[in-house]
């Protein structure tokens, strides 16, 4: 099928320029001014801006196991809604990502319903227990592009540097969840003045900082691809910084929640579920810190860490209720109105935190430009429109979103991939 895309106003991560695009049999065979091609389908995008389609690096789509909450069919389309041509699913499901035949059915299945790719991350240890290894060759071979016990950090050093040496073998990326459990033990809320105010079990920024730097320090002697999750403090953005000045094979990622919201929102939202996230929401001088790392480089990519859950458990008293956020649907708009509106990023920035730099780390081919040649992944957006977060408009099964009720700028109008419209506005 072929699809003309007039008046574009195209965003790659070094460049904004005007141009027609052309796409045929799923890849951009053209772009330049003036296309008179005859096509099957004309988007007229003038007043739009086009992006390469975005790559979530951290995305919990709940199966096998809880597909009440999220399924693939479901987290492909919030994906689509999100202008997500791209994801990664995260292991900690039941039964774990821990094994070749799980990797190609996830990849069979989403193949099938053919919205989005997406990529499992298989599991570092068997069942995430941190005592043996997965076949990390298997998975590899079965379709994994990276390794993660998200949820839990490796415990055992000697082991993690095991892993990280086979990972390198495999060619394998290893992404860390940086928490230290013996310090974190079992907290709901940032150790912070509010914390003490209620009385609140906390969860003190240093659980987060130390694993980052014993990480790194492993990755760092064995010379093997590390990329770190979720980065939420001050404290650990230091660490990074630093370290990437030797470190070269370093990427870290961050959530929109970690550039929007802080402890105090907890508070000033009667600490009602949807505001519960591991780890938890940090000082504003660690929202501050947050934004600053991903204006000048030191955090590579934003990942939205889409953890859907039932209301029922969000619905629990604040301490026994699950963390996370879907964080699908919201990324971009969240990423405009809060970080380009308020002169923190332009719209290069944008396109590189959400398509280009997660490409790159994932070692992904052909997409993450806009370019001849490459993939047709295409998202394009409307920034003057606004859209106001509420459940009929979230695709995910699940609703557990902080932002709800919120009016933001900037919607996503088509997500196209490999060529065929999947998503379309309204």
């Amino acid at each position: 099928m072929k699809i003309l895309i007039r008046g574009a106003k195209i965003v790659n991560s070094d460049k904004i320029f005007d141009a027609d695009i052309l796409i045929n049999s799923g890849k951009i065979v053209r772009v330049k001014k003036g296309i008179s091609d005859k096509a099957d389908k004309i988007i007229d995008a003038r007043g739009k801006y086009v992006f390469p389609g975005f790559v979530d690096i951290h995305t919990h789509l709940r199966t096998p196991g809880r597909e009440d909450e999220e399924d693939i069919l479901s987290g492909s389309k919030a994906a689509a809604h999100g202008g997500f041509t791209t994801i990664c699913c995260m292991p900690n499901t039941d039964p774990c990502i821990d094994n070749e035949g799980l990797v190609r059915w996830i990849i069979d299945e989403s193949k099938k319903i053919g919205i989005v790719d997406i990529y499992p991350v298989g599991a570092i240890t068997k069942n995430r227990e941190g005592k043996e290894l997965s076949n990390f060759s298997a998975m590899a071979k079965a379709g994994c592009l990276a390794l993660s016990d998200d949820g839990d950090s490796v415990k055992n050093s000697l082991l993690l540097r095991r892993a990280l040496e086979y990972a390198k073998m495999c060619g394998l990326l290893i992404i860390s969840h940086c928490e230290d459990k013996d310090l974190s033990a079992g907290g709901s809320i940032r150790e912070s003045f509010v914390s003490s105010k209620y009385g609140i079990r906390a969860v003190s920024d240093i659980s987060e900082s130390v694993i980052v730097y014993r990480d790194i320090a492993l990755a760092e002697y064995v010379g093997a691809r590390l990329h770190l999750a979720h980065i939420s403090s001050k404290r650990s953005i230091d660490i990074i910084r630093e370290a990437k000045k030797t470190f070269s094979q370093l990427s870290c990622e961050t959530a929109p929640h970690y550039l929007t919201l802080t402890v105090e929102d907890v508070e000033r939202n009667k600490f009602h579920g949807n505001f519960k996230v591991n780890p938890p929401l940090g000082e504003q001088y660690d929202l501050e810190a947050v934004r600053g790392a991903l204006k000048e480089g030191t955090i590579d990519c934003i990942a939205t860490d889409h953890a859907p859950h039932s209301p029922a458990e969000k619905e629990l008293p604040f301490e026994q209720a699950p963390p996370g956020f879907i964080g699908l649907e919201t990324a971009f708009s969240l990423a405009y109105t809060y970080l380009v509106k308020d002169g923190i990023l332009d719209l290069r920035n944008i396109a590189e935190k959400l398509s280009f730099n997660p490409v790159k780390i994932l070692g992904l081919e052909k997409r993450g430009v806009i370019k001849e040649g490459f993939l047709a992944d295409i998202t394009i957006v409307d920034l003057e429109k606004e859209w106001t977060v509420e459940p009929k408009k979230i695709l995910s099964k699940s609703k557990n979103t902080p932002f709800m009720g919120r009016s933001l700028k900037g919607t996503v109008e088509y997500t196209i991939h490999k060529g065929r419209i999947v998503y379309k506005n309204d």
